[in-house]
């Protein structure tokens, strides 16, 4: 799966390899996707929203960034000390804007903004700890700089799973207060991984709380899936095996390995529907030229080819999307509802700036060029942010269509 280039520039810092968690996350740093495999599920659910767009009504939400009028963003010139504003739309209104200030629990960092139930989730790493807010206000905050890969609300509680500094290694907690934690391990699923969902590597599957993740060195691997906590070894999982993606699903493990039917993959992502799954991913073409594409659920053994080349992939249990940032860096996606291009030069963000909806394709961008305005293109149309910043992330909410 590709990975958004966030900003234009790299700070020195970032070239001494590896991932690095800084005191104030800034533009150029790799994301969550690229420092480490983030292997995607939400189980038990339709990835196009968990409930039926037909049937449902639908707000947007997105998140944005705001920096003053007079301050080129797309440049390094003062990334870090210029204050900005971090705000929540419902349908193109704004209804929540928070200020930065050093006591925030949030950053400009697209990669720390989760839109999860109606709200904007955030995370933020200091010197020794890592804040997790709600809306602008902290909800806890613990020891050590972590990474978040998961969020699950229940009730009043909220469960987080984060990775450790440095990439090895996890966390599982429930409002802040350790329940697992090992030293070495990388779950599979990420928050920046759409197929995932929202709520990123934690997930139900019949009511238990679930992760699954891996570890050991490459042609020894054992894989694991926590369930309420509770660690288990997957023994049906012969050790080493290669496993591109691993989702626990009604009550059995489902790995993804190389091979489906007569199809290779390079890449590939499980997402969950209500009868069974889909797969999405890269696939040689008769010739032996790289296509993204998907298996749906009705014949996993027929590929539905997409486009050509890598993309950023985006499921529904109607339909399957694709967005790629092209070399002339316009962007241009594709699927049912029809396909498009940028008007010129565009940043596609973060992943989690694009989600398939039914029969259609939310999709944020914003131009290269400084003078223009985020765009969100949902329902068919595109339309312009008004603000000097970028748009860090795409989510709806479905509730039951009146009825009468």
């Amino acid at each position: 799966m590709r990975t958004p280039s966030f900003l234009p520039w790299i700070p020195a810092l970032l070239l001494l390899g590896g991932c690095v968690l800084l005191e104030e996350p800034f533009p150029g740093r790799r994301t969550r996707l690229e420092c480490h495999r983030e292997n995607p599920v939400r189980a038990g659910t339709d990835s196009a929203g968990h409930a039926s767009a037909a049937t449902a009504d639908t707000t947007l939400l997105f998140s944005a960034v705001r920096f003053p009028d007079d301050y080129d963003w797309q440049r390094d010139t003062a990334y870090g000390t210029v204050p900005y504003e971090l705000l929540l739309y419902r349908d193109f209104q704004p209804v929540l804007n928070l200020r930065s200030g050093p006591g925030c629990c949030f950053t400009p960092d697209p990669d720390r903004h989760h839109l999860l139930s109606g709200h904007l989730y955030t995370e933020r790493t200091l010197a020794t700890q890592t804040l997790v807010g709600r809306d602008g206000a902290e909800l806890f905050r613990f020891a050590g700089r972590e990474l978040l890969v998961g969020l699950l609300e229940d009730g009043e509680d909220l469960y987080t799973l984060s990775r450790k500094d440095g990439g090895l290694g996890f966390s599982f907690r429930r409002n802040g207060r350790l329940l697992l934690e090992r030293e070495e391990g990388s779950p599979y699923g990420g928050l920046s991984d759409p197929s995932y969902g929202p709520g990123g590597a934690l997930y139900r599957d019949q009511d238990h709380i679930i992760f699954c993740y891996h570890s050991g060195k490459a042609g020894s691997q054992a894989h694991y899936l926590v369930r309420d906590g509770e660690e288990i070894r997957l023994s049906q999982i012969l050790p080493g095996a290669w496993i591109l993606d691993l989702k626990y699903l009604n009550g059995a493990a489902i790995p993804l390995q190389g091979r489906v039917f007569t199809h290779t993959l390079s890449e590939g992502r499980i997402w969950p529907e209500s009868s069974g799954y889909s797969v999405t991913g890269l696939f040689p073409d008769p010739e032996g030229r790289p296509v993204s594409g998907c298996l749906p659920s009705r014949s996993l053994s027929t590929l539905e080819p997409i486009c050509e080349g890598e993309a950023f992939l985006y499921h529904s249990s109607q339909a399957t999307y694709a967005v790629v940032e092209e070399e002339d860096g316009t962007l241009c996606w594709y699927g049912p509802d029809g396909g498009g291009r940028s008007e010129g030069p565009a940043r596609f963000l973060s992943a989690d700036c694009a989600r398939a909806l039914g029969a259609q394709l939310i999709l944020a961008y914003t131009p290269r060029d400084g003078r223009e305005p985020p765009r969100i293109r949902f329902g068919g149309q595109v339309r312009k942010v008004d603000l000097n910043g970028y748009v860090s992330g795409v989510g709806v909410v479905l509730s039951p269509a009146p009825t009468g």
